[in-house]
């Protein structure tokens, strides 16, 4: 029992996890692109803009795979936190005499 209930809340804790690096991930893609489709805007010598479109793009490219890097860094720990919960727990509840 104990061990399905661990496992139920290491899932629902990586799905909430994910929400979040997605949530991240898709606002930092849309800005990206917002920020670079619309570099035309300023007012500045056309190699200036052209280099603001460019570092937008590149910008956007680092902070997606930052995103992802740690999404899966804090997965990898929530996983492993849930496997060890699962063997721990069971262990000390039989020695403090619960069911």
């Amino acid at each position: 029992m104990m061990q399905k209930l661990v496992f139920i809340v290491t899932v629902t804790v990586l799905v909430v996890w994910s929400g979040v690096a997605w949530l991240a991930y898709t606002l930092i893609r849309l800005g990206g692109r917002a920020v670079a489709s619309n570099a035309d805007v300023l007012p500045a010598d056309p190699e200036f803009v052209e280099l603001a479109s460019w570092i937008a793009v590149f910008g956007t490219g680092v902070g997606e795979w930052i995103v992802i890097i740690v999404w899966a860094a804090v997965a990898a720990v929530i996983l492993a936190l849930g496997f060890v919960a699962k063997w721990i727990l069971p262990g000390m509840l039989k020695n403090r005499g619960a069911p």
